[in-house]
């Protein structure tokens, strides 16, 4: 049997195994991506703005609504991904996995429309 100060040093080793930095690479495009790293677009006044962004695959874009009123995000061309209604404050995140050109609007605002140009 192990003595009691080994016991204690691999109990410290599994605590501190369990603490390191979980922080994600900034191309791996996920929530813990560095806020440097993600495209903002902002919903305001019934516009997206910028209305047109350009980023680069595995980057991902965030919307979010700074609106009183509900918008949505939905890609027409060039990409497939589609939000819910999202009230003020909420976001909607879309990885981009290709290079092309992505068109998109607010399904509640037709007129509301943005690009994304992605190198």
């Amino acid at each position: 049997m192990p003595s009691r100060p080994l016991l204690a040093l691999l109990l410290l080793l599994v605590l501190a195994a369990g603490c390191g930095d979980e922080k994600e690479s900034p191309d791996s495009g996920g929530a813990g991506a560095p806020d440097g790293d993600a495209v903002q677009v902002e919903m305001k006044d019934i516009l997206f703005v910028p209305e047109k962004v350009t980023a680069r695959v595995g980057q991902t874009v965030v919307w979010t609504n700074q609106d009183d009123v509900e918008h949505d995000v939905k890609a027409t061309k060039g990409a497939d991904f589609e939000s819910k209604a999202l009230s003020k404050g909420d976001t909607f995140e879309a990885k981009l996995t290709k290079a092309g050109s992505i068109d998109y609007l607010c399904t509640i605002h037709p007129s509301q429309r943005g690009e994304i140009t992605v190198e």
